[in-house]
């Protein structure tokens, strides 16, 4: 048991996809205001960095994908709600928005990669494999393969609206 008293050190809080999303939203958006308010604009990346960590631990890895996606986005809403607040007028809060991020891409970087990491480590690759499978129509699993298709699956025969017979499509005979 881990410290924290569960087993294979699982902590104890779980947060939805949307809960993980919005912590990061809100906890981008209150670091960038309190980084303005003591005019050092390493607290709201280091802000950025701990939240991304937080949100790709306490996830819960059936919503990993979605997590390890929005972290830019996160922060750019956060960043040009801060601007709205605290900006003079619409101009200053647009050229704040763009400086505030082209200072802090090297932090975006590093908390999207460091949430990937942390979903990799996590299970992020079966939500990617469980994507492919939904995409291409298999939510229960691989489809049996093409030749073994069960009878009346659309292979041919007498009602074939396609026109297709047991050996193939009418324009191949």
């Amino acid at each position: 048991q881990s410290a924290a008293g569960r087993p294979g050190g699982a902590p104890a809080v779980r947060l939805t996809g949307r809960g993980a999303i919005v912590a990061l939203l809100v906890l981008s958006f209150l670091g960038l205001t309190v980084s303005d308010g003591l005019g050092w604009g390493m607290f709201a990346n280091g802000t950025f960095v701990v939240a991304c960590i937080l949100i790709a631990c306490y996830v819960k890895p059936s919503d990993l994908l979605p997590v390890t996606v929005c972290p830019p986005l996160a922060f750019f809403v956060g960043c040009v709600c801060d601007k709205l607040i605290t900006s003079t007028g619409g101009t200053a809060a647009a050229e704040g928005t763009l400086v505030t991020l082209a200072n802090s891409a090297p932090w975006l970087f590093l908390g999207t990669a460091v949430t990937i990491l942390i979903g990799l480590r996590r299970g992020l690759l079966d939500n990617i494999r469980d994507l492919r499978r939904g995409l291409r129509g298999e939510p229960d699993g691989p489809l049996p393969p093409r030749g073994r298709r069960a009878a009346g699956s659309g292979s041919g025969g007498p009602g074939d609206p396609l026109g297709r017979g047991s050996d193939g499509p009418a324009w191949r005979r």
